[in-house]
């Protein structure tokens, strides 16, 4: 089995170089590195240049391009993920540090199952300096044991449609997958789509350990931090519509996608359902606020606030938000 890294920069120079080494010191090699800048103005490019001529030393094939204009965050790993060729695929950003046993671990596990299509670990969190931030990826993100067990007893895809719990740089995928996936959608985040369609095509785990060095800074794309108590409490009160909006019409491209691979049956009833709710509480967010009443009752007597949100506390943000 061969295996493969996916690596996207963007003016990364600060801590690519640390990022691009720890690819060397792993205890199973990668077979292939593939790297595609962003138009990057910084040092970038000369650094992945020196880069690849080393890893190209250690009989690994590099395949590293500079695009010309700039395609955006998902635009660029998506021309990437094109060029790869490895049966399984390792996502990667530019500032995290992968630990030395990433791949070996990861790509035994898919060599231990062949229906393991998509997998993900926890990640430990650290600053701009590298520093132990004190807590992990997954408690950051409030990774319910619901959610696990979710994962672990065949209910995959309805837990990733609710919201993605796999970071793209702790992620592994076999190349099949990007047959449904490619080319990537502008409205969804790469490693969001990857996931629910990994969900809606085959077995999808977890690692609970932590494989990588998740760096928290001022320019990450998409990074990650616990919320305090001061922020839960002004999210019941926080707009939501048009994130309804646009989630809603991320599901539709779904679904668009599902008609075009030629998926059919409960994935695409859930995703319809799903969207039929995000669009009730639309609805529900453009109506002042004394009349939300009758509307969110409604919808909590079809069980989708429960199925698709976080079941009272979801329906009391809509009596409550502002918008």
């Amino acid at each position: 089995m061969k295996v493969g890294v996916v690596a996207c920069t963007y003016n990364g120079e600060a801590y690519l170089a640390e990022q691009l080494s720890t690819f060397l010191t792993q205890s199973r090699m990668p077979d292939e590195i593939v790297i595609s800048d962003d138009a990057s103005t910084d040092g970038s490019w000369e650094l992945i240049q020196a880069f690849a001529s080393k890893a190209r030393a250690r009989k690994i094939r590099v395949t590293a391009v500079r695009q010309p204009d700039r395609l955006g965050y998902v635009g660029n790993f998506s021309r990437a993920l094109e060029m790869a060729t490895t049966d399984i695929v390792f996502l990667c950003d530019q500032d995290d540090a992968w630990h030395p046993d990433k791949v070996a671990t990861m790509a035994a596990a898919f060599e231990a199952d062949p229906a393991l299509i998509f997998l993900h670990s926890d990640a430990r969190l650290v600053d701009a300096s590298g520093t132990d931030i004190g807590h992990g990826l997954f408690e950051a993100l409030e990774v319910s044991e619901d959610e696990r067990s979710g994962v672990r007893d065949g209910d995959a895809f309805t837990v990733y449609l609710r919201r993605n719990l796999a970071t793209g740089a702790a992620s592994a995928f076999r190349r099949s997958l990007l047959d449904v996936a490619l080319p990537l959608p502008a409205a969804w985040i790469h490693d969001a789509w990857l996931a629910v369609l990994a969900a809606g095509t085959g077995r999808i785990a977890i690692i609970d350990d932590p494989l990588i060095d998740y760096r928290q800074h001022g320019g990450n794309q998409i990074g990650v931090a616990r919320r305090t108590r001061g922020q839960r409490f002004a999210d019941m009160f926080r707009a939501r519509n048009e994130t309804l909006r646009k989630d809603a019409a991320r599901l539709e491209v779904l679904i668009v996608r599902f008609e075009e691979v030629g998926i059919k049956g409960p994935f695409v009833a859930t995703t319809r359902a799903m969207r039929d709710h995000l669009t009730a509480r639309v609805r529900i967010g453009g109506q002042p606020l004394w009349r939300r009443i009758s509307g969110v009752g409604r919808e909590w007597l079809t069980g989708r606030y429960g199925r698709f949100g976080t079941g009272a506390r979801s329906a009391i943000r809509d009596l409550l938000r502002i918008g």
